[in-house]
């Protein structure tokens, strides 16, 4: 296996955003499961409580990642992908972006709507909405509809990773390795 050049690798601080974001998405996917099997009370408010942190959290990343990307352009895809490849990689790593940003901000309008404080481990938040059941059911279908879209785009963007990862020869899983 030979070494990737620096300008074949993606930068080390977006790889760092990058693990950091799937593993809190993982994460994510774990608590809401939890915390929906949940009775109502304490233990459930505070998986909700910790599910709403992570989910701010993962949102700053995604504007880091996002605003380190647009300074620092990613590597060039490597000229071993397949025509197919490329355009896929392109718009799954697109969708990966617009759905998790959209996932956060649907789970903060639904908590806005709801009459529930949002904080962020403790600290309070601004509540931009009011308490509104047919807005927070919306967004609340929005979020749950969304989560399960992203797990499916996610699990497609692992597949074709753990694809690249196994194909000798390949360094397009490399590229992403600190």
């Amino acid at each position: 296996m030979s070494d990737l050049l620096p300008s074949e690798k993606y930068s080390l601080p977006a790889v760092l955003l990058h693990w950091a974001i799937a593993v809190l998405v993982v994460a994510q996917f774990g608590l809401g499961w939890i915390m929906e099997e949940l009775p109502k009370g304490p233990e459930k408010t505070s998986y909700f409580a910790l599910h709403k942190s992570v989910g701010i959290t993962i949102f700053f990343l995604a504007v880091l990642r996002l605003g380190w990307r647009v300074g620092h352009r990613p590597p060039p895809l490597p000229s071993s992908m397949t025509p197919w490849e490329r355009p896929l990689a392109r718009a799954s790593h697109a969708l990966l972006y617009v759905l998790i940003f959209l996932q956060p901000l649907s789970g903060y309008l639904s908590s806005s709507f709801s009459g529930y404080t949002t904080s962020l481990f403790g600290l309070p938040l601004p509540h931009w909405g009011w308490k509104d059941p047919v807005l927070n059911d919306f967004f609340s279908e929005v979020h749950e509809a969304n989560a399960l879209l992203l797990l499916v785009v996610a699990l497609t963007h692992i597949a074709g990773a753990l694809r690249h990862a196994l194909r000798p020869g390949d360094q397009v899983f490399r590229r992403m390795l600190p």
